[in-house]
């Protein structure tokens, strides 16, 4: 019968127990230690920001900047379909302005006030719609009258419309001619992206456009 001699490992045993037990509330005081003061900074950031909004909220009211409004030069797309069927015209009457870079909702109150951000966001809103619009229109005469879509469309790029439909046919339009395409892909990487994914799928699909026009 095979013997084993258990007092050879027990000193062994016994000095790795006490090791963890001396280590333990050494690891658990740290860990409380760090959680702690993670939680203060969190804190310290929760409350300078809570100051930042109460701040704006007492901004009173301001004229929005006359250089932000932004009105639509028609005459320098192609003539709109009779019946105006994607509102191109009615969108834009409607009062729009631009911002040169996004700004924030409490940069926003800093800058006008609270009273002015229900008619900032509206105007804003025209804005977007007008600019879908044009993607609309653009789009569905692209493979008919290519040239036409491509004004249309270029115009919505160079205002920094977020669409991919517009990207994409304006893609598809300026295929071979590689300089148009590196062009757009310089406008889509320098444009603002409220969602980041639709602006690397914009870069994707510029890209293989590029590839494909190079390709022999």
């Amino acid at each position: 019968m095979c013997e084993f001699d258990f007092s050879t490992v027990q000193p062994a045993c016994v000095g790795v127990n006490l090791f963890f037990w001396l280590l333990l509330p050494v690891g658990i005081i740290t860990f409380f230690l760090i959680s702690r003061r993670h939680s203060k900074k969190q804190e310290e950031v929760k409350q300078r920001f809570l100051e930042k909004e109460e701040a704006a909220n007492a901004v009173r009211k301001k004229d929005i900047d006359p250089e932000l409004y932004f009105t639509p030069n028609l005459s320098a797309l192609p003539p709109i379909p009779q019946g105006d069927p994607h509102q191109v015209e009615r969108s834009a009457k409607r009062t729009m302005i631009r911002f040169p870079r996004p700004l924030t909702n409490l940069e926003l109150k800093m800058q006008y006030g609270m009273a002015q951000m229900d008619i900032i966001a509206q105007y804003e809103e025209n804005f977007i719609e007008h600019l879908k619009s044009l993607t609309k229109w653009g789009s569905e005469i692209a493979e008919k009258s290519p040239h036409d879509a491509a004004t249309i469309l270029q115009t919505v790029v160079e205002m920094g419309g977020e669409f991919r439909d517009a990207y994409k046919n304006l893609a598809d339009i300026c295929a071979n001619d590689s300089e148009k395409l590196n062009a757009l892909y310089a406008r889509a990487e320098e444009n603002h992206f409220s969602d980041p994914s639709i602006k690397r799928q914009i870069l994707d699909y510029i890209n293989e456009a590029r590839a494909k026009g190079s390709a022999p």
